[in-house]
């Protein structure tokens, strides 16, 4: 038979009152055994600010059915569809650094001038071909005026109209040539008032955070050289490997639970790719999920175990995972009684998937039990000097 003793303490720091099952059985001592036979363990009564500051959530257990599952093996990678290279595209020599690995950097923020020679002179032949063009279009628009007056020839204004055109071309050619070296609208734009030439800034495509950071002031770069990566880690990637034999039962769209290895956090995924080959030696197939990284937790190379959703089957009580605690050799929950005054209660558990445990027997249908904040509850009952004595 197990007998809880419980200890009367007011914790001042956070005002969780703890009160012993002996005094409310009575004086002497009868014990009080709760719900199903159960014995009652400590019971924690809190005020509404209490709860509020310790996050509790409480829900109704209903019976529902409980998910098959395929579980496989994986490891997180970056979302390739956000993650960028920041390239040059000129032969430049790195001018100034503008951030490190591991900023945080927003959309169009400066990450890396370069000082580039080659530019420097597509720039200078952007500006003539700028004035040339100019001074083309006005001639025209001048020899055009005269020739509806019948003082100059057709002949010497299809010639200005041909130099026009070919002026025309060169602009053209040159304003293109900053663009594909990386130069944008504004910077175009802000030549004719620029003392130094041949500098090009490069900015971050999206927001996110820059995971790869190779190179130093100073240094030589060729066109095509890749200085760093700037990702969004918002979401991420989980790469699994599936049996050829379960890949029937797997669709694009299914629902998945993710577990990083050595911890007991849960994030939520989603099916999004079944790649079209298997591999040869393991006879597996790769299944991609996306997951929202919550908290930027999850990062590329952990190794995780995930659940994908397949079906539901019988029903059961099903609690999350955060709503069990151990506290010694035995597993609990935490029921609300009432408002406010919360029960510990030993529960037994059935294997957990998809973040989700059976509880087999404890608590029954009906009952309101705490799904978050059950931790915090338990650390109040250890500090009161809780024990649990097996005879």
């Amino acid at each position: 038979m197990k007998t809880i003793t419980i200890s009367i303490t007011t914790m001042l720091m956070t005002g969780f009152l703890v009160i012993s099952p002996n005094l409310m059985a009575g004086e002497h001592g009868h014990e009080n055994t709760g719900h199903g036979g159960h014995e009652e363990g400590g019971l924690i009564k809190l005020t509404p600010a209490q709860i509020k500051q310790a996050g509790t959530v409480t829900e109704i257990i209903r019976l529902r059915p409980k998910p098959q599952t395929i579980t496989a093996p994986g490891a997180i990678t970056f979302n390739a569809y956000t993650l960028a290279d920041i390239t040059t595209l000129v032969d430049a020599v790195v001018h100034a650094r503008h951030v490190r690995l591991g900023d945080h950097v927003k959309k169009g923020q400066a990450l890396v001038t370069l000082n580039s020679t080659t530019l420097a002179q597509a720039e200078a032949a952007y500006l003539r071909g700028k004035a040339e063009h100019q001074r083309s279009k006005q001639a025209l628009a001048r020899l055009e005026s005269l020739a509806q007056q019948k003082i100059v020839s057709q002949a010497r204004l299809q010639q200005a109209a041909s130099t026009y055109q070919a002026m025309h071309a060169n602009f053209a050619a040159a304003k293109a040539t900053l663009f594909s070296y990386g130069l944008n609208k504004h910077d175009i734009a802000k030549l004719l008032k620029q003392e130094k030439y041949g500098l090009l800034t490069l900015r971050a495509p999206h927001t996110g955070t820059v995971v790869a950071d190779d190179f130093r002031l100073g240094q030589h770069l060729a066109a095509g050289s890749r200085l760093m990566q700037v990702a969004d880690e918002s979401y991420v990637w989980v790469e699994l490997n599936i049996p050829e034999t379960q890949l029937a039962r797997i669709s694009v769209g299914q629902t998945a639970s993710v577990m990083p290895k050595g911890t007991s956090g849960h994030y939520t995924g989603t099916v999004i790719n079944i790649h079209h080959q298997l591999d040869r030696v393991t006879r597996t197939a790769g299944v991609r999920l996306k997951v929202q990284n919550k908290n930027d937790l999850l990062h590329p190379g952990m190794f995780v175990s995930a659940d994908i959703a397949t079906g539901a089957g019988e029903k059961a009580l099903l609690l999350p995972e955060a709503a069990i605690q151990r506290q010694g050799s035995e597993l609990i929950v935490f029921v609300e009684e009432e408002p406010g005054h919360f029960e510990r209660r030993e529960v037994t558990v059935y294997k957990a998937s998809m973040g989700l445990t059976e509880v087999v027997s404890g608590i029954k249908a009906g009952e309101s039990v705490v799904v978050n904040g059950a931790f915090v509850l338990t650390s109040e009952l250890a500090k009161s000097g809780f024990e649990v004595h097996n005879h």
